[in-house]
């Protein structure tokens, strides 16, 4: 491992460690919140105090063990409130502050469940957008006023820890090797086209985003950097009830939703549609120098104009059914529609000692129409033992991808005898995939102080991908002839099965979580019609280890170390010499090595009254690290391919704060500072390099009136070292407005990269290879968008006459402004 990188963060660590918390000074409440009905502790629940005279609030999170401390009051009389996803609020009046009564114990805190299902939110201010855990961070993004009428990928920029590339290739803390799970499970969208489905999927459909940063044993191993999983709505509510919305704005964006949800004691049936329309126009130019610093320079300018449209339809419905109270089945299915074209054009001028010889003019069409469907069947029984529950889960989803492209290059020749010649060239491409998940999951308290949890899961995916090349051979005719040089069709099947166990214990405030995970890989792939076939069969340890010490009511410190995989795709294995660019080649490998990644993290959480920390300091060390490396051809031309190099380290430091300064204003911000060192490999002309980066956002939410919001975020991503260069910085402002009209109608409008100004560029030196040059380039995929919002709310059902029986159980708690709760949809992450 790399101590140097180490070395590095220590500082971070120890300077940030030394920085204590004024001590808080006047009354105090203090309790523990339990669930109503089994007594359990609920961690990371929302408590808070409000001043009848003066209508402050100060809030704060429960602990791991359902503890709360809400310290700093001064002497009046106060209303206790505590609201946690999937339970009824709960409101306690009469809490009294004085100076003979500094202290009020409340005790055990009990609030009742929802009957087994998730309310629906309806509240009349934001709730919190963000909520901390040892294992996981969770983003409520359905406030998000800057993401309203755009995709899923929009909403990924819009959550700390995550970038996104102009390409919409998603990465966390740095890294592109992230997971991305739908639901809590692997899909058709783990393919190749994780960029492409993300902007197909609106992003009204999609209600919570969980970041895993470091996962367990429990989870699947895939992933260098850990999982993002997308949660879809569900939107459940007693009774009948629904929404409904549209948006419109510049460069023909449209996009609706409708929601669903009927439920009953015994079924609860939900269901959502959404539809998105829109045209995103970038440009970008590459300016490349061969033989830099000589006679015989070559310099190539390149610039390029695009315009992406995308339609889709995602269709989600899905039904619990209630078995007896303590077992469910749910039945769901996810559909996602989708046609994407793009249209681009552009030149490259070839000039040699300030002479144009030679000019390139493209202007290029491809058309993709495909759709995705997801089938699941999930099962939960819970035992009579409280804590012990086992679940499973049948998955199974199939992407079909059908695509044309028509290639035209116009060459003309300045200074040599060569006569100037056009290249016409026709794809198609037809894609299939299918995956199937089996899984299984059981937990078993051993004690009051400990558990065991113990899986199961095989995943079984093929892709197969044939992409057909047409060139002309009869300018007079415009007749095309099939070219089997340029064809190729690829099957790409993989096996994955794994079991894990997982053991926890506390000890007082120290906890243990230490587990194994054993994964078995075998992957096939194959051009058809030749002999060519390649395999990959490894079997692998994966354990985990987490170490938590409890320092006071508010602090929890937590150690951890996982290993971790990320096996290389079907794209970047297929050995097919992709010549569509006539500049710049790319090249699958087939004897790509998976990628090995330990990873260590120091996290530390603090929560005051009105602020909320969670501060990691991490380091991963990668061997067998993939790359794509460029090389030249020739004078003119590059090659790009995928190639393990030696290995890559990151460490570095990451802050995420939620201050909640008054009941009119809100600010989240993350910042995380790193240090990259890739060790290079002379072999594939790669040097070392290394460089610090960081980035960083801050979202902040005001409410000056009662029925309006505003939204405003910026973000910054630094300079960053690459394998042969480096990525320039990258930087933008978003904003967002809502107004509430009634309680259930309300208009919102937003601008996205408001001043323009987000565009991805790198510099590459290579200049140790036999032909050495160096380049500059930039891309922008989307120029600034506005959009407007108008939603609808409707129905309700029988919730008020069951929410009354409930607030007179619940010492009053449960009206129906206050619900809480947060209608995930699809569950937390489970093991995968």
């Amino acid at each position: 491992m790399n101590f140097r990188v180490i070395q590095h963060t220590l500082l971070i660590l120890l300077t940030f460690f030394t920085i204590n918390a004024a001590a808080q000074t006047g009354g105090t409440v203090t309790g523990k919140l339990v669930d109503g009905n089994t007594g359990q502790p609920l961690d990371f629940a929302s408590v808070s105090v409000t001043n009848k005279a003066d209508n402050t609030t100060k809030g704060i999170q429960t602990d791991l063990n359902g503890n709360f401390k809400i310290d700093g009051l001064k002497d009046g009389a106060y209303t206790f409130k505590a609201t946690f996803l999937g339970y009824l609020t709960l409101t306690q009046e009469g809490i009294q502050i004085s100076p003979s009564n500094k202290t009020v114990q409340l005790g055990l805190v009990k609030i009742k469940p929802a009957k087994g299902v998730l309310k629906e939110v309806v509240v009349t201010g934001q709730r919190s957008q963000i909520k901390l855990s040892t294992d996981k961070k969770v983003f409520s993004v359905d406030q998000s006023l800057v993401s309203q009428g755009g995709s899923a990928t929009d909403l990924l920029t819009n959550v700390p820890s995550v970038q996104v590339d102009v390409e919409g290739n998603v990465a966390l803390r740095g890294s592109n090797n992230v997971r991305v799970l739908v639901n809590g499970k692997p899909s058709a969208i783990s393919g190749g086209s994780v960029a492409d489905i993300l902007q197909s999927i609106p992003a009204s459909a999609i209600e919570n985003i969980e970041v895993i940063t470091n996962p367990s044993s429990k989870y699947d191993a895939e992933g260098q950097s850990g999982i993002i999983n997308i949660i879809l709505k569900r939107n459940a509510q007693i009774g009948f009830n629904g929404s409904v919305a549209g948006t419109v704005g510049n460069q023909k964006t449209q996009n609706a939703s409708l929601n669903l949800a009927y439920q009953t004691s015994k079924v609860n049936l939900f269901g959502n549609y959404s539809y998105r329309k829109a045209n995103r126009i970038g440009n970008g130019y590459t300016n490349r120098t061969t033989y830099p610093g000589t006679a015989n320079a070559i310099f190539q300018n390149q610039e390029s104009d695009q315009t992406f449209k995308f339609n889709s339809h995602n269709i989600r419905t899905g039904i619990d059914i209630n078995l007896d109270p303590k077992t469910v089945l749910t039945l769901s299915d996810n559909i996602n529609i989708r046609d994407r074209d793009r249209f681009q054009n552009g030149g490259t001028g070839i000039t040699t000692k300030n002479a144009l010889t030679q000019r390139l003019t493209q202007n290029n069409f491809s058309g993709n129409s495909g759709n995705n469907i997801d089938l699941n069947a999930d099962f939960s029984h819970k035992y009579k033992q409280q804590g012990q529950e086992l679940t499973a889960n049948v998955g199974y989803s199939t992407q079909k991808e059908d695509g044309d492209e028509n290639l035209y290059t116009l060459y003309n020749f300045y200074s040599s005898a060569r006569a100037d010649s056009a290249f016409k060239q026709n794809n198609y491409t037809t894609g299939r995939q299918r995956n199937l998940n089996f899984q299984a999951d059981y937990t078993m308290p051993l004690g009051k102080e400990s558990k065991l949890e113990a899986g199961y899961r095989s995943t079984f995916n093929r892709n197969d991908n044939d992409y057909r090349a047409f060139a002309l051979v009869n300018k007079t005719q415009d007749q095309f002839l099939f070219d089997p040089t340029r064809s190729n069709h690829l099957i790409y099947n993989e096996q994955v099965h794994a079991i894990y166990t997982n053991y926890q214990r506390q000890f007082g405030k120290f906890g243990v979580q230490a587990g194994v995970r054993l994964e078995d890989a075998h992957i096939r792939s194959r051009l058809v019609g030749t002999t060519d076939e390649f395999k990959q069969d490894y079997f692998r340890v994966y354990p985990s280890i987490f170490l938590s010490d409890k320092l006071t009511e508010n602090q929890t410190l937590q150690l951890s170390y996982t290993r971790r995989v990320s096996r290389p795709r079907d794209r970047q294995i297929n050995p097919f010499l992709d010549r569509s660019d006539p500049l710049n080649y790319q090249q699958g490998n087939p004897n790509l090595r998976p990628e090995d990644t330990h990873a260590f993290e120091l996290s530390y959480m603090n929560y005051w009254n009105a602020l909320t920390l969670t501060s990691s300091v991490y380091y991963r060390y990668t061997n067998q690290n993939i790359q794509q490396v460029r090389l030249p051809l020739d004078s003119v031309r590059t090659i790009t391919r995928f190639d393990n190099i030696n290995s890559a380290a990151n460490a570095g430091y990451e802050l995420i704060a939620k201050l909640t300064a008054s009941s009119k204003l809100d600010l989240t911000g993350n910042v995380n500072v790193y240090y990259r060192n890739i060790k290079g490999d002379p072999a594939l002309f790669v040097q070392s390099t290394s460089g610090y980066a960081f980035n960083g956002n801050l979202t902040a939410n005001i409410k000056p009136v009662k029925k309006l919001g505003i939204q405003v975020r910026g973000d910054y991503q630094g300079k960053q070292v690459i394998a042969q260069g480096y990525s320039k910085a990258m930087y933008g402002l978003d904003g967002g407005v809502r107004y509430d009209i009634t309680k259930a109608l309300n208009i919102s409008g937003n601008v996205r990269d408001v001043f323009n100004t987000r565009k991805f560029g790198s510099i590459i030196n290579n200049t140790s290879v036999t032909i050495p040059y160096t380049s500059e380039s930039y891309r922008r995929f989307s120029f600034r968008t506005i959009s407007f919002t108008l939603s609808y709310r409707f129905g309700g059902g029988g919730t008020e006459q069951k929410k009354k029986k409930n607030q007179d159980q619940d010492n009053g708690g449960g009206s129906p402004d206050d619900m809480g709760g947060g209608g995930m949809g699809g569950g937390p992450l489970r093991s995968n």
